[in-house]
C-alpha cells in the first residue's frame, strides 16, 4: 500500500513539473509573439509617417503650381481682354471712318495677341511617378487628375489650334496692312503702323479679318474662366487637406 502511494506522489509530481514547464512554454511563445507585432506596428507606423512626409511634399508642390497657374491664367484673360478692347474700338473707328492717329498703333498691336500658355506641371508628374494612391483623400485624388489629365490636356490643345491659327492664318493676312511693328517686351505692348489708313478705311476684308480674331479671344476667355474655376476649386480642397 505504501508502495502504491509513492508511486502516486512521484506521478503527480512529474504532471507537475509537467505543466509548469508547459506554462513557461507557452509564456516565451506570448512574448515572442507579442514582440513581432510591436516590431510590426512600429514598422508600420514608421511607413505611414514616410507616406503621409511624401503625400505633404507632392500637395504643398501641387498647390504651388496651382496658385502659379491661376496667375498665369489671369494675366492671359487679361491680355485677351485687351485684345477684344482693342478691336472693338478698332472696328468702330474704321466704320465710323474716324481719321487716323498714332495713338492707334499700339490697339493695331494689341489686336493680334496670341494666347501663349504655360502651365506648371512638375507637380503633378512628380505625383504620377510617386503613386496616385500616396493621396489619401479620395476626392481629392479624383480631382487633381480629373484637372490634369482633362483640363490641361484641353488647354494645351486650345493653345496648339490657336497658335496655328495665328501662325498660318490670321498673321500673314494682318501684317500685310502693316509696318514699322514696335514691341515693348516690358509692357507686353506691340505697335503696328498701318501702310495706307486710307485704304483700311476702305477694305471690309480687314473688318471681317479682326471680327474673327475677335471671337477667338472671347472663346479662349471662356475656356480658361471655365479652368480658372476649377484651379480654384483645387486650391481651396489642397489647402484643407493640409491644414489638417
Amino acid at each position: 500500500m505504501i508502495k502504491f502511494f509513492r508511486k502516486i506522489r512521484q506521478k503527480l509530481l512529474s504532471e507537475n513539473k509537467f505543466s509548469k514547464y508547459l506554462l513557461y512554454a507557452v509564456g516565451e511563445i506570448i512574448l515572442v509573439v507579442i514582440g513581432i507585432l510591436i516590431a510590426l506596428s512600429i514598422n508600420n507606423w514608421n511607413e505611414n509617417l514616410k507616406n503621409k512626409k511624401e503625400e505633404i511634399s507632392v500637395l504643398k508642390e501641387l498647390l504651388s503650381d496651382s496658385k502659379t497657374n491661376l496667375l498665369s491664367l489671369e494675366e492671359d484673360i487679361f491680355l485677351n481682354q485687351r485684345a477684344i478692347n482693342s478691336n472693338m474700338l478698332i472696328s468702330d473707328i474704321l466704320i465710323n471712318k474716324r481719321p487716323y492717329n498714332d495713338s492707334l498703333d499700339i490697339h493695331f498691336g494689341n489686336i493680334q495677341y496670341n494666347t501663349q500658355f504655360t502651365l506648371n506641371t512638375g507637380g503633378y508628374e512628380n505625383l504620377k511617378s510617386r503613386g496616385f494612391e500616396i493621396i489619401s483623400n479620395d476626392s481629392l485624388r479624383k480631382s487633381i487628375i480629373n484637372i490634369y489629365d482633362r483640363w490641361v490636356d484641353f488647354i494645351d490643345d486650345l493653345g496648339d489650334m490657336n497658335n496655328k491659327v495665328s501662325l498660318e492664318q490670321f498673321n500673314p493676312s494682318y501684317k500685310f496692312y502693316f509696318k514699322n511693328f514696335k514691341r515693348d517686351l516690358e509692357g507686353l505692348y506691340v505697335s503696328f503702323k498701318p501702310q495706307d489708313y486710307e485704304k483700311l478705311i476702305q477694305n471690309n476684308e480687314f473688318l471681317k479679318l479682326i471680327r474673327e480674331q475677335k471671337y477667338n479671344n472671347e472663346y479662349t476667355i471662356q475656356a480658361l474662366d471655365m479652368g480658372i474655376k476649377q484651379i480654384k476649386e483645387l486650391i481651396a480642397q489642397l489647402e484643407t487637406e493640409l491644414e489638417k
